[in-house]
Order: C-alpha cells, then sequence, then structure tokens
C-alpha cells in the first residue's frame, strides 16, 4: 500500500510509489481530511467508468475517482486548497 506525498489545489495527486494521479474534480472535498503519509488504497472502477480508479484513504475510508497521468503532477480543474496538514 502506498502513502500521500501530496494532493495539489487542482487535484493532482502523488503516492510514495512514484505513481501520479487526476482526482475528478467533484470527488476534491472528500479529500480535505487526507493528511500527508495516509495509507492510500487503489482499486479498480467498473469497466467503463470515465474514471479507471478510485483511491481509497486507509484512514477515513473516503473513496475518489482518479486516473494515472505519467510524468510530473497533472494540472487538473481548480476547485479548492487542500493546504498542508
Amino acid at each position: 500500500m502506498s502513502r500521500l506525498v501530496f494532493i495539489d489545489e487542482e487535484g493532482g495527486a502523488e503516492l510514495s510509489d512514484g505513481t501520479h494521479w487526476c482526482i475528478a474534480y467533484d470527488h476534491l472535498p472528500r479529500t480535505q481530511s487526507w493528511h500527508k503519509g495516509a495509507e492510500i488504497a487503489v482499486a479498480l472502477q467498473p469497466r467503463g467508468s470515465v474514471w479507471p480508479f478510485s483511491l481509497v484513504c486507509q484512514q477515513t475510508g473516503e473513496s475518489v475517482s482518479a486516473s494515472t497521468v505519467s510524468g510530473p503532477s497533472p494540472r487538473c480543474r481548480l476547485t479548492y486548497s487542500l493546504g498542508t496538514h
């Protein structure tokens, strides 16, 4: 299981395994209680979903839809600022 490195205000996230994710902009409010270092599980969404994966914070049980991106953190739609915890 990976740990959360960061989530930016545009929905870009990085996990400790080096993967980068774009979180669905309408799911960003669910991540407000996610803290740096939180354990994050990755699961597949049903085939045909717009967002192929879900990220689940093990501490809060909150789940968000996401897609993978390669390279540096993606530029996702700006919704709010997560800030540092």
